[in-house]
């Protein structure tokens, strides 16, 4: 992940982006999860931990991919929580009402300190909270602007966490990352296995 931001702005110096740190997807075998990066984005294989149900994804393009640069550039962190965590379905508007309270907040502060967050806007859906929200305690990466949106869903029974920030040197506007926010959590999915049945030929 810092090699991926170093490649986006400059702001770090590691070193330089290799091909075959880029890739499309990851499956987590342990919770039967797949995350299939969007269109213009890549799984970071290096910075991505899939024994600890975490990945990274970020534009093919700063790692060494040939794709052009998207033109809404983010970092995204995906968490596959334990099995049976799953918190979301069917208490979506109580994880929204708790993400807007002062525990809310020590939980989305990067410091775990709840009055670095301010202007928090949670959404509850069918099975989906969406929260955006402002951090003004330091990011463990630096470049990411201070403007955050987290989404939380259940897939597997497992809570599933995905992170995104974009650059502070160009930032991401609130509709834009919704959108992308959207892509991101939309592409963490059960993996379908098929038979053999349906896979051998008549």
């Amino acid at each position: 992940m810092f090699r991926a931001l170093a490649c986006l702005a400059g702001v770090l110096a590691f070193a330089a982006c290799t091909p075959d740190a880029a890739q499309k997807s990851v499956i987590f075998n342990e919770s039967s999860v797949i995350v299939q990066a969007p269109t213009g984005y890549c799984i970071d294989g290096p910075a991505s931990i899939p024994s600890s149900g975490f990945a990274v994804i970020a534009p093919c393009a700063s790692l060494g991919g040939t794709q052009a640069m998207p033109s809404a550039a983010a970092v995204a962190t995906i968490q596959i929580g334990a099995a049976e965590s799953g918190a979301v379905d069917g208490s979506e508007a109580t994880l929204r009402d708790f993400l807007e309270s002062d525990a809310g907040a020590t939980l989305l502060s990067s410091s775990g300190d709840s009055s670095t967050i301010s202007a928090v806007e949670a959404q509850a859906a069918d099975g989906r909270v969406i929260v955006h929200f402002n951090d003004s305690a330091p990011h463990r990466l630096q470049g990411l602007q201070t403007q955050e949106w987290r989404a939380f869903k259940d897939v597997n029974g497992r809570l599933v966490t995905v992170a995104l920030r974009g650059l502070a040197s160009v930032p991401l506007d609130d509709s834009t990352g919704i959108w992308l926010l959207n892509a991101m959590t939309t592409a963490v999915k059960p993996v379908v296995f098929e038979s053999a049945a349906q896979t051998s030929e008549p």
